[in-house]
């Protein structure tokens, strides 16, 4: 029986009436071989990748979740302490404080009595973690730097998912509660809350995505978020001042960036405090002038407050924290707390040691939060300040030493967390 074909043959002459090809046991065999090679393929993969190189070792019930404290504190009750590694606020989720061992082994605690509940261990380096959108995504070192990352479920301490991808072997990560901003140098990525990469930006090994950049060679130096747009700010070959992109954080297409709006400021130096829809607070630098600038473009901008020198630390994930209304920036000495909408400069805090905390808020959109008071961080002790105005309203004593770094703070429920020389203090929040 023959089966007739439509297509071309030589010359352009059609083919009719082709008989079909015979599959002769050589063609079986060789089929056969393939498919094994392909299963045996596809094992390898399984058991070198991320999942086989990690264990979570889970708790026998569901963690508890817990809303932010309401009422602002009169005392604070010391609890317990652990050793962790990082830098920062302490790293939490709704239910349980999260310390990282010396090996990089992720560690869920008890939020209020720091017992160990459950642990999540992997082969290569811890690089960082986040937690938004109700799950913890920690990145690790694997075979392409900062390559390995995971996302789990931390009440119910469950795989979420994962992902594999080339990047350096540094990594920041900042988030809004919808998406995740890893940055290095060379390259940046964000990613939705099931690790789907919304945007590459910078280097891109792939030769078969030449071209899909903006700009090559460039050297991203900070970055932030939201929902709808991000801004990084980078110095590129061609450019003789540091230059701020706006760009759109879902595009069309995840491999070829949105510009919304980019060009070299005329500042020798800028470090991004905060993003809004409205416009990017930033550290500049010319010359020796050092100011905070609310840029509404990258070449349309004007002065917040000027500096009388360079700042001992500049804008980080260390540095900055804040909530959906008000940044604080912490420049070593003295705490800045801004406007997000207008960049105003709301109040400053001498004397702290850190940028503070909102209490009774939290970033979860569908979480009742209140904003009314900030705890900042200062010698001896917490001050309760007033979220609008920064006025000092009470002091609260604390036993947690204070180190030449920067204190960080977290909350869960009415606990809360001071880092402090590589160790994680517990408070009881008493109103």
């Amino acid at each position: 029986m023959r089966t007739p074909r439509s297509g071309f043959g030589h010359r352009g002459r059609p083919f009719v009436d082709v008989p079909s090809e015979r599959r002769t046991r050589r063609d079986l065999l060789t089929a056969g071989i393939i498919a094994v090679a392909v299963v045996l393929f596809a094992v390898v993969v399984i058991v070198s990748g991320s999942a086989a190189r990690s264990g979570l070792r889970a708790a026998g019930a569901d963690q508890p979740v817990y809303g932010p404290a309401v009422e602002p504190p009169t005392t604070l009750q010391p609890l317990w302490s652990h050793d962790s590694g990082g830098t920062g606020a302490p790293l939490t989720t709704k239910g349980n404080l999260v310390t990282v061992s010396p090996d990089g082994t992720l560690v869920g605690r008890d939020a209020g009595s720091g017992e160990e509940r459950w642990a999540y261990s992997h082969a290569g380096r811890f690089c960082a973690a986040a937690f938004y959108a109700d799950a913890l995504v920690a990145a690790f070192d694997g075979a392409s730097g900062c390559s390995d990352v995971t996302a789990l479920d931390p009440t119910a301490q469950q795989y979420k998912s994962t992902r594999q991808s080339h990047f350096p072997d540094t990594m920041e990560l900042r988030s809004t509660w919808r998406h995740a901003l890893a940055l290095s140098p060379e390259r940046l990525e964000i990613w939705r809350d099931d690790l789907v990469r919304t945007v590459e930006y910078g280097e891109v090994d792939a030769p078969q995505e030449a071209g899909m950049q903006p700009r090559t060679g460039c050297t991203l130096v900070t970055a932030g978020l939201t929902d709808e747009r991000f801004a990084v700010t980078e110095r590129c070959p061609d450019d003789d001042s540091v230059r701020l992109t706006l760009s759109a954080t879902v595009p069309k297409d995840n491999r070829k960036p949105e510009d919304i709006a980019s060009a070299p400021t005329g500042a020798d130096g800028l470090w991004i405090i905060e993003v809004s829809d409205a416009g990017v607070l930033a550290l500049e630098q010319r010359g020796t002038a050092w100011t905070v600038e609310w840029y509404t473009s990258p070449t349309e901008h004007s002065t917040i407050a000027a500096l009388g020198a360079e700042p001992a630390l500049k804008p980080s994930p260390d540095t900055v924290t804040g909530d959906t209304e008000q940044a604080r920036w912490f420049d070593g000495e003295t705490t800045r707390a801004f406007d997000v909408s207008t960049g105003r400069l709301s109040w400053k805090s001498d004397g702290s040691t850190g940028p503070g905390l909102t209490g009774g808020w939290s970033p979860d959109p569908a979480a009742e939060t209140v904003m009314n008071w900030v705890l900042m961080p200062v010698e001896g002790g917490i001050a309760l300040l007033d979220h609008d105005t920064g006025r000092e309203t009470r002091r609260l004593p604390s036993t947690s030493p204070r180190t030449d770094g920067v204190t960080g703070l977290a909350q869960i429920g009415d606990i809360l967390y001071e880092r402090g020389a590589g160790t994680i203090y517990a408070y009881k929040l008493i109103a």
